[in-house]
């Protein structure tokens, strides 16, 4: 928020609350580390299930691995999540712990340390299940109870029919896995406005509304039309 940024107050948390509600959101991803106790007390009050993960995320823009195989490193992630297991516990609205958020492979190879994680969450809590938020192929998919992927397709590029074409691929190849949309979306102001309906940069600085609407309708159709996607979060 505006000159708050992230230190967010209670008054916000319920703000948030209220605006999730008013979309009819019955699931939240709270990404990508643990948050404020009185949000985790809110998401119980309004029923709203919880995918609680740690800070395990990969490289983005600041580097060129997620994972550094070191003690030092896989300490500090397995005590990470170890504090939000037990910190946690005991809120209903959980659901999911989540492990790590668009790894790769490259560099350091994390599927070992994710397999030990994997294991710790079930050691400390068998009643939940595990997940993550994928955006690679490989053997990290096929760790976790459940899978998710973050797709963009019809912003960073492409058209969303793409994701249509990627879920079935992916439910014909491994039609064990159960996987679920963990991330998608399109940017857009409320001061851009076009008659025209195409495909805005998204580093550009124009998103007009119309865009986003048209991203969300065709995705979340693709989405309803198959059972075999367990939930998506945008």
């Amino acid at each position: 928020r505006a000159e708050i940024g992230n230190a967010l107050r209670s008054m916000h948390h319920e703000e948030d609350t209220k605006l999730m509600l008013e979309m009819g959101v019955n699931a939240v991803r709270l990404a990508h580390y643990q948050q404020a106790e009185y949000m985790y007390d809110l998401m119980d009050q309004s029923g709203i299930i919880t995918w609680a993960e740690i800070p395990f995320i990969g490289p983005g823009g600041y580097a060129d691995k997620g994972f550094i195989d070191s003690e030092a490193f896989k300490k500090n992630g397995e005590e990470q999540l170890k504090e939000l297991i037990r910190q946690n516990y005991n809120h209903p609205s959980i659901c999911f712990w989540g492990l790590f958020n668009e790894l790769t492979e490259r560099g350091d190879n994390p599927v070992t340390y994710i397999t030990e994680l994997n294991e710790l969450a079930h050691s400390e809590d068998p009643t939940r299940l595990t997940t993550s938020a994928s955006n690679q192929n490989g053997g990290l998919n096929f760790i976790t109870d459940c899978i998710a992927w973050n797709r963009y397709d019809g912003w960073y590029g492409g058209m969303p029919d793409a994701l249509a074409k990627f879920l079935d691929q992916t439910h014909n190849q491994y039609p064990q896995l159960r996987i679920a949309i963990s991330e998608y979306g399109a940017g857009a102001s409320i001061y851009h406005q076009s008659d025209s309906l195409k495909r805005p940069n998204p580093a550009g600085w124009w998103h007009p509304e119309n865009w986003q609407t048209f991203y969300h309708i065709e995705n979340w159709k693709i989405i309803h039309e198959r059972p075999f996607v367990w939930g998506s979060f945008i």
